[in-house]
C-alpha cells in the first residue's frame, strides 16, 4: 500500500512541476509583460469558461470510470481528496484565468493489463474533448501506468494504474464565467 502512496506522490510532483513550468523559464518569479498579458488573455477568451471546463472534467472522469467498470467490474469508483484552485503561471499569470484540480477519481485495485490499450483509447477520445491532445507518459510497464493527455493550457486528464486505478483531472488555466459576461452598469440616479 504504501509504494503505490508513494507512486501517486510522485506522479503529482511530477504533473505540478511540469504544469507550473518549474525550470522551464529564465525567471520564473517575474510577472508577464502587459503585451504578452494580453496575447495570453485573448487565448483565453477563446477557451470554455473555468466552471464549464470544471464540470466538463467531472463528466469526463465519470464517463471514463464507468467505461472502465464495464471491463473491469468489481472495480467502483469514488471521488477522494480535495479540489484545488489556483492562479495560472506564465504567460497567464496576470489574467485573472484560475487552474482548478479536481478531486481524484479513485477505483480501489488495478484494471488489469488485458484492457489497457481499450482503457488508453477511450481515455485520449475523452481527453481530446477538453482539448488535451498531448501526451506524456511517465510509467508503462504491465501492473504500472501512468499517463498524462494535456494541452498548452494545463487541460489534463491523467490516468494511473498500479496498486489501485486514479483518474485525475486538471482544468488548465480558464477565465472565470464571470470574465464572459458583459457588466451592465448601473443607470444614472436621476436628480431633482
Amino acid at each position: 500500500m504504501l509504494s503505490a502512496r508513494l507512486r501517486i506522490i510522485t506522479a503529482t510532483l511530477v504533473v505540478v512541476t511540469s504544469l507550473t513550468g518549474c525550470g522551464a523559464l529564465a525567471n520564473p518569479y517575474e510577472t508577464t509583460g502587459p503585451e504578452d498579458t494580453a496575447r495570453a488573455a485573448e487565448r483565453l477568451a477563446d477557451l470554455p469558461s473555468l466552471e464549464s471546463t470544471e464540470a466538463d472534467g467531472q463528466r469526463i472522469a465519470e464517463e471514463l470510470g464507468t467505461y472502465i467498470t464495464g471491463l473491469a467490474p468489481r472495480l467502483a469508483w469514488e471521488w477522494v481528496g480535495n479540489r484545488r484552485q489556483r492562479g495560472c503561471s506564465q504567460p497567464f499569470d496576470q489574467t485573472p484565468a484560475k487552474n482548478v484540480k479536481l478531486r481524484d477519481y479513485l477505483a480501489l485495485g488495478p484494471l488489469p493489463d488485458r484492457n489497457r490499450s481499450e482503457v488508453l483509447e477511450r481515455a485520449r477520445e475523452l481527453a481530446a474533448e477538453v482539448g488535451a491532445t498531448n501526451t506524456e507518459s511517465f510509467h508503462d510497464e504491465p501492473g504500472n501506468l501512468d499517463i498524462r493527455f494535456y494541452s498548452n493550457e494545463g487541460t489534463a486528464l491523467t490516468l494511473m494504474i498500479g496498486d489501485n486505478t486514479l483518474i485525475g483531472i486538471d482544468t488548465g488555466c480558464r477565465l472565470p464565467q464571470a470574465a464572459f459576461d458583459p457588466v451592465t452598469p448601473n443607470p444614472p440616479t436621476p436628480t431633482p
